[in-house]
Formats: structure tokens, sequence, C-alpha cells
């Protein structure tokens, strides 16, 4: 622990004597010789932010290999653990800049996308319109049940209108209403989806 900020540096597994991570969210590399025999001076790597997505990336490199490393996983791997399986890593203020320690879980993909919703920072769920230009307004919004998914209306009652006029009935025994989604109505698109949730 350095006295002078409390930050805490581990080592980054299978990089011994190479790299190392904080619990604030910064790497650095260590002084060492290099492959041709000149002394490297340790130093703070500078992150790389990626434009889409707003993650931290930082560069490592071995044997003249180059290797881009996130750095919220490389936090919580030395602080925390390996990733357990079917989990990914959260920003719990869906910030991807914040990759401080207290800031950083695993957790499942739904997870994920609930922090980012829950900070305003998801783009879909900053969209007003549909991509056909309908606005996603209370009237014009169908929410997917048991999800946060948003549907627009006019585009599916076009679609339904569309089916029904091709003849295009739900797959479902017995049902003649036309084809919403997957080859169902609407109500057993709903349900069978419900079901896959609770099966899940």
């Amino acid at each position: 622990m350095d006295d002078f900020t409390h930050e805490r540096w581990k080592t980054v597994a299978t990089w011994e004597g190479y790299y190392e991570v904080s619990d604030l969210g910064r790497a650095r590399s260590l002084p060492r010789l290099s492959s041709d025999g000149k002394q490297l001076k340790g130093r703070i790597l500078r992150p790389r932010i990626l434009p889409k997505t707003g993650y931290h990336r930082v560069c490592f490199s071995r044997a003249g290999q180059h290797y881009d490393m996130y750095i919220h996983r490389l936090v919580l791997e030395a602080f925390v653990g390996p990733c357990p399986d079917g989990l990914e890593a959260r920003h719990w203020d869906g910030d991807p800049a914040n990759n401080r320690l207290g800031n950083l879980f695993w957790g499942t993909h739904s997870e994920n996308q609930q922090d980012t919703l829950r900070y305003g920072r998801n783009p879909r769920a900053n969209r007003t319109h549909c991509p056909q230009g309908h606005p996603y307004d209370e009237e014009n919004t169908y929410i997917v049940p048991g999800t946060t998914h948003r549907q627009c209306k006019a585009c599916h009652e076009w679609e339904s209108g569309r089916n029904f006029i091709l003849g295009k009935q739900c797959a479902r025994g017995g049902c003649t209403s036309p084809v919403w989604a997957r080859d169902l109505c609407r109500p057993h698109y709903d349900q069978q989806r419900n079901q896959a949730k609770r099966v899940g």
C-alpha cells in the first residue's frame, strides 16, 4: 500500500514482474530488463478510451507481443478473483470510466444492462424514436412483459396487418390470430417469453 495515496497495488496474474494494477483503477509497468538486456523504468500506463463503449484499455507487452487489456477486468481479477462462468464485469454506477474496485462487480449480462439503464447511459434506452421514425411515447410504446425491451406499436400493428392480409396465422394450435413475432400472435408470444424467463 502506498502511504501517500492509500492506493493498493497487486500483481496481474500471468504478468508477474511485468505489470501491476491498483484498486483505484490504474495500471503500471514494473522496472525490469528487456529481452535485449536494456533496463526499463516502471511507469503508470496511460489508458486508451474506446470511443463506442467508453471502456479503458491498456497495452501490455512481453517478448515482442502486445496485448490489449481492459482495466476493469484487471482490477476485478486481481482483487476479487477470476470471472465465474456466465458472468461479466459490471460498473455499478454505469460509468465505464470509473474503474475503482468499489465500483466493480462480477454479474450477469442482464444486471450489467440494468446498471446502464439506471443511470441513463444505455444508448437504446435513450432513443426517442424507433428506426422508422415513430415516437417512443406512452401511446405508441409496448413494453414486453417481464423485460425492459420497448417495441413500437405502429410498426408491429402494420406488420400484424400485413400478416393478416397474407394469411399468416399464429403457429399455436387452434389460434387464428395473425402473427406478431416468431410465428406467434402477440398473447402467445408474450406467454412464451414469460415461460422461458421463469425456466431460465
